[in-house]
């Protein structure tokens, strides 16, 4: 492909813009490029992305990982995040702090949202409204709405509190 400004040399720089929806290409050479103040990269260096991605790698190992360990099995943490499995049901307890976080960073939220299995629907979502109902109150106290607390009160009674706050 030839130069589109000169006609006279092939094309090495194409540049693509999209204007008014309109898409618009050029295709220069590097001479009428840089007449144009057109200012590109001539070469790209693999070694020096492989160099990058490697250090970047190297970082995120150096990480500290904490020597936490279960009292049961002795499984530590650094383990458990390279293998993914737990070795006995204390690990759960023993790396309740890291694995909340890792949850967390996986589903952004520690609070499942999911379906409701049909035989604990009931309950699950009784609770969940009295949790709902709770929050509700103490927002109301905190900005001082104390009659819209007291109607809160009264619902959460209704669940079967006995002390609603």
């Amino acid at each position: 492909m030839k130069c589109e400004n000169c006609g006279k040399r092939d094309a090495t720089v194409h540049l693509t813009e999209i204007r008014n929806k309109q898409k618009m290409e050029m295709h220069l050479c590097d001479q009428c490029s840089q007449e144009k103040g057109i200012t590109h990269k001539q070469h790209f260096d693999i070694s020096e992305l492989l160099q990058t991605l490697n250090s970047a790698e190297d970082a995120r190992k150096k990480q500290k990982v904490p020597a936490a360990k279960c009292p049961n099995c002795g499984l530590s943490l650094a383990r458990f995040r390279s293998s993914g499995r737990f070795g006995c049901a204390h690990d759960y307890a023993a790396f309740r702090e890291h694995i909340a976080q890792m949850i967390e960073g996986i589903h952004d939220s520690l609070q499942h949202v999911g379906k409701i299995p049909p035989r604990a629907g009931e309950q699950v979502l009784r609770a969940r409204k009295r949790k709902d109902l709770h929050g509700q109150m103490k927002a109301a106290i905190e900005q001082e709405d104390y009659e819209e607390a007291a109607k809160l009160r009264d619902k959460l009674m209704e669940f079967g509190e006995d002390e609603a706050c």
